[in-house]
């Protein structure tokens, strides 16, 4: 018995494997009392489970005295030879312990019931330290992400770093992090290549699915059986847990934190807090990123249209330049004019002339392609970068941004010389109307001006006249 006390009292100071001390106590007490078996359990929901072989025994029993005197954490005799032993920490059932033995126990039963007693110390010190481990390990991993998310500005760059963040410290299988547009839409930013490819946009206003719920109701909404979720919508076939957490910062919604899992029941109480900590920091990251972000666009954007600024146009005029000389490429220019614009205002005051502004920076938005780059040039001038097009596409495309203006309802537009607002504009291709920046820049200024002379709202390729 002593010696059996001294191994409690090493492991509960040295904090050695768990299994290996109970191991060798349950050796020393079967060679020591001559039993045929000393097992120790633990209780697992509604039964116990062997540490040793797995086996599994209901507490749940059709013999009521074996559960009612587990449930009060007592001593149970099933025969002569066979006793069961509670293992208790602060009256609440931890486990217990099986003892069989070929001669009767009577004499040994208070023995056993130390040494019981002695191994749910072992069991609840080793359950204690692993929760401070974890809650160690916990408070490093938030230091980490939060040592790298405060050194990251661009929003980008933040999301990506926060998934592998999260999917190289927990291993979950797809990671997305949806934000809020001004439309009230969830849409992926940022995911790991575990989704579907296509964008997923969910209505806040219905909260679709189990993210847009989480982000309608503003609170963690977790499926660990997805399958039988009907709020859930498949974005791979293979998830079979979900948990959507909210990205608030200052009661304000930001987005969701989206995680699934190829497993069910992946999501523990401790899982759910240390993931909250995580999109709490990431929320302030993400609010800092979209205000820089906003910034950004400020200093690159003209105010009252939307459209870039004549300080982006000529530096990335020089970028696709030097791009076009290095790839062989070709690329084209397209600017525009409002006609009569002096008059417009002077007859409709400046606010009018304002909403005409709009309205054909919004057209020159909807018909320019991904890869184009619209700009207000100054007054009621715009210019387009059109990468990869010749002259024959850009008048085309010149063309129909002209029939646009032209179709659409301008106030006051009946006071115009010619009845109607429109533009005019040119067109010039890089390289052989120029190449360089301010030759090509000139070669389209001196079509746009051709277009004005020929009767404006009117479309004019540069031709190799140098005169304006």
């Amino acid at each position: 018995m002593k010696e059996i006390i001294t191994i409690v009292k090493q492991d509960l100071v040295s904090n050695k494997d768990t299994e290996q001390v109970i191991k060798k106590i349950k050796t020393l007490t079967e060679k020591k009392f001559g039993l045929e078996e000393f097992a120790v359990f633990l209780k697992k929901e509604d039964y116990l489970l062997s540490m040793q072989k797995n086996e599994k025994i209901d507490l749940l029993t059709d013999d009521e005295r074996l559960t009612k005197r587990f449930i009060q954490g007592k001593p149970f005799k099933k025969d002569k030879n066979e006793i069961f032993i509670p293992i208790t920490n602060k009256k609440e059932l931890i486990g217990a312990v099986r003892i069989k033995s070929s001669t009767k126990l009577n004499g040994k039963i208070h023995d056993l019931e130390i040494i019981s007693t002695l191994i749910g110390l072992i069991i609840i010190q080793n359950e204690l330290n692993y929760n401070i481990v974890k809650k160690y390990k916990d408070l490093e991993l938030l230091y980490k992400i939060s040592s790298e998310i405060i050194k990251t500005i661009k929003l980008d760059e933040l999301l990506q770093k926060t998934i592998n963040l999260i999917r190289e410290t927990f291993g979950y299988d797809n990671i997305a992090i949806l934000l809020l547009d001004e439309n009230y839409i969830l849409s992926i930013k940022r995911s790991t290549k575990g989704f579907n490819k296509k964008e997923i946009k969910l209505s806040i206003q219905k909260g679709e699915g189990i993210t847009g719920l989480a982000g309608k109701l503003r609170k963690v909404i977790i499926s660990n059986d997805v399958k039988k979720d009907k709020r859930y919508i498949e974005g791979n076939e293979k998830t079979k847990a979900e948990i959507a957490i909210p990205l608030l910062y200052n009661g304000k919604l930001l987005g969701v934190l989206d995680i699934e899992s190829n497993k069910k029941n992946t999501f523990s109480d401790e899982d759910t807090k240390i993931l909250q900590s995580v999109a709490g920091l990431l929320s302030g990251a993400v609010e800092n990123a979209l205000l820089y972000k906003k910034m950004e666009e400020l200093a690159e954007k003209d105010e009252l249209t939307g459209l870039y600024n004549y300080r982006v146009f000529r530096r990335e005029l020089s970028k696709e330049v030097s791009r076009a000389k290095r790839y062989g490429k070709v690329f084209s220019l397209a600017m525009f004019d409002i006609d009569f614009f002096k008059e417009y205002n002077d007859n409709n005051g400046h606010d009018v002339g304002n909403i005409a502004l709009k309205k054909v920076g919004a057209i020159l938005k909807k018909e320019s392609r991904f890869t184009d780059l619209p700009a207000r040039f100054g007054g009621e001038e715009f210019i387009v970068i059109l990468p990869e097009t010749g002259k024959d596409g850009a008048f085309k495309y010149a063309e129909r941004v002209r029939k646009k203006v032209e179709e659409t309802k301008f106030p006051g537009e009946e006071k115009q010389p010619n009845g109607k607002l429109t533009i005019s504009g040119g067109v010039a291709e890089f390289p052989v109307d120029g190449d360089t920046p301010e030759q090509i820049l000139k070669a389209v200024d001196i079509a746009a001006y051709k277009a004005k002379n020929s009767g404006r709202n009117c479309i004019a390729k540069y031709n190799g006249d140098t005169r304006r």
